[in-house]
């Protein structure tokens, strides 16, 4: 089992439904049949009860908030218009304050399109004195927004709005030929691997698993998703450094240090493959980030890569370069006895989804696969 999934695994076991009390966001959205207005509702429901959503003035919405939650995400007011909505939650972590609490947003589609791109209607991360969207009134010629503070009072103030050209067709959410992935597709493109590689990777990653797909196992080093390759491991003397001598092909012996974190100052991997026999005495005390003194970099590694040496840490060329070192994961796999690595960010919403990662033998990663699963569209 991986370093990874060790870690992550006693969270699962310490949750107990029984116990659970959690609030889940959720958005709706009701278009008038007699005239042009559209009601789009926020709120959310404790565990399993009923969504609760707060009614509005008859003034404001002509009584829309009065019906019940239409339970839908597309609808059409008398003059044409079709309305999408769309909403969903900013990434959740286990660390930081409210991390467990991410913000709340919509997308609004009309006549194909995009009105609003994933705009926040609910604050999180434990920013509980700011005010939370209740509603959005849509017209023609106006849009009523109607905020409040947890129970408090609403305030709806309103804004002109003029819909046209301004807005452009989004042929990601309405593609010309109407065909449109399937949401956790995978799609894989080709970099240095030799043709169909990529491909059976990937279409080995589509197997089932616990009613998902093998590959969201796989980026957290399931011990039982393909490829996996959960080599043991030592912990360092007065190091959080593991170390482990491992053929990484057929005939070819090396080192390897690891150093890897799941909380908020680091969530990532960092991988040095050495050659065979290397002392790491003084290399383990280096392979740290460093952010304790006025000046110090706290994305600087101070160990760099040297000649036969592989280094693997986010924010590389070709591997996540606009990311912070801190936040790559690599899991390792074994595909046809040799080992590689699938990077993936910390926050999802950075892309691609996945990189694999092969080794040199004389040294050195090359990036086989880009990969890059179909998410929901904001």
């Amino acid at each position: 089992m991986s370093w990874r999934y060790l870690l992550i695994a006693p969270a699962f076991a310490a949750a107990s439904p029984a116990w659970a009390n959690y609030w889940t966001p959720h958005a709706d959205i009701t278009c008038s049949r007699r005239g042009n207005v559209a009601l789009i509702r926020f709120g959310g429901a404790f565990d399993e009860d009923p969504t609760s959503f707060r009614t509005l003035p008859h003034r404001i919405d002509g009584g829309l908030s009065r019906a019940k939650a239409s339970k839908r995400t597309d609808c059409v007011l008398p003059n044409g218009w079709r309305l999408r909505l769309r909403d969903g939650q900013k990434q959740a972590f286990a660390y930081g304050m409210g991390g467990a609490d991410p913000p709340a947003f919509f997308s609004l589609w009309i006549d194909r399109r995009k009105v609003f791109s994933a705009t926040e209607w609910k604050p999180g991360h434990g920013a509980y004195d700011y005010q939370s969207m209740t509603a959005l009134v849509v017209r023609p010629n106006r849009l009523t927004w109607c905020r409040a503070r947890d129970d408090g009072a609403q305030t709806c103030t309103d804004e002109r709005f003029r819909f046209g050209k301004r807005y452009r067709t989004d042929t990601v959410e309405y593609p010309a030929n109407g065909r449109k992935w399937k949401l956790g597709t995978l799609l894989a493109t080709r970099v240095e691997a030799s043709a169909g590689f990529c491909r059976h990777y990937v279409e080995t990653m589509r197997s089932k698993m616990f009613d998902d797909v093998a590959f969201t196992f796989a980026l957290f080093g399931h011990d039982k998703a393909p490829f996996a390759w959960n080599f043991p491991l030592r912990k360092l003397p007065r190091s959080e450094v593991g170390q482990a001598d491992i053929e990484i092909a057929p005939g070819v012996q090396r080192r390897i240090l690891v150093l890897h974190g799941e909380y908020h100052f680091f969530d990532g991997d960092v991988v040095f493959v050495l050659p065979q026999g290397t002392d790491t005495t003084r290399l383990v005390p280096r392979i740290d980030f460093h952010n304790e003194k006025p000046g110090d970099d706290p994305n600087v590694l101070p160990l760099g890569e040297a000649r036969g040496w592989t280094r693997l840490v986010g924010g590389q060329r070709g591997i996540y370069p606009g990311a912070s070192p801190r936040y790559v994961h690599f899991v390792p796999q074994r595909i046809d006895g040799r080992l590689y690595f699938l990077a993936n960010p910390t926050n999802v919403e950075q892309r691609p989804t996945a990189i694999l990662v092969g080794i040199r033998p004389e040294g050195g990663a090359r990036v086989m696969c880009r990969i890059q699963r179909v998410e929901e569209h904001f």
